[in-house]
């Protein structure tokens, strides 16, 4: 994780902008990264679900260090710079770090909330559920700037980005209580506790990835 933090950073300062994601991502669709670019903001966020647990009770909502773009610009290098202070060691939970900079240190103020938070806004929408770990989490993009950085923020919603649990109560197992839309860029399949895939990591992953075409992405298409 050191390692992935100071590639990055050193990406950022050779003017490089960048798309961090995880191997084990799945791509629903081509997404052009100039994009995000023409779109204006220094850094772009995923929802997570509700880890690191601590930070979610807190403040009702967490980010997902597995999925982000970041422009390389003055300020998301001042954003990056607290990153890689707190993120010290090869071991770094990089999730705790993310999330504990971006609401412990950043102080943002969020576009069109009349100083409230994302978590307090009157009629936000909400991942309707009755899976434990999925119901009420938070669903709109939202907005911001950090006071600390002056770098501009932007959540993805959680249908273009999609992060959620699958379900280990059907008996074949691991099906999603609802799909994204056509809209979905990318998903970050996770929690299939029932898929053993053979018994190893890799092949868990395999097997969830099965589940999350054959289910979501094949149903959308015939759809």
């Amino acid at each position: 994780m050191s390692a992935r933090l100071h590639f990055t950073m050193e990406q950022l300062k050779n003017g490089t902008h960048l798309l961090i994601t995880d191997v084990d991502n799945v791509f629903s669709r081509h997404v052009p990264l100039y994009g995000f670019l023409e779109e204006g903001y220094d850094v772009y966020h995923a929802f997570e679900m509700r880890y690191p647990d601590h930070i979610y009770r807190e403040f009702g909502f967490v980010i997902c260090s597995g999925h982000q773009f970041l422009r390389s610009s003055p300020a998301t290098i001042r954003f990056f710079d607290i990153i890689m202070d707190q993120c010290r060691g090869a071991k770094c939970d990089d999730q705790v770090e993310y999330n504990n900079v971006f609401f412990h240190y950043l102080k943002i103020e969020w576009d069109n909330m009349n100083g409230t938070t994302p978590d307090k806004r009157i009629g936000a929408l909400r991942v309707n559920t009755t899976h434990p770990e999925n119901a009420n989490l938070l669903v709109e993009s939202v907005t911001g700037r950090s006071s600390v950085t002056n770098h501009t923020i932007k959540i993805w919603d959680r249908d273009f980005a999609w992060r959620l649990a699958g379900s280990s109560r059907e008996e074949n197992g691991a099906i999603p209580d609802y799909c994204p839309s056509l809209n979905n860029w990318v998903g970050m399949p996770t929690k299939c506790e029932a898929l053993t895939g053979g018994g190893t990591k890799v092949y868990t992953k395999l097997a969830q990835f099965e589940v999350w075409d054959e289910h979501c992405r094949m149903g959308q298409l015939l759809t």
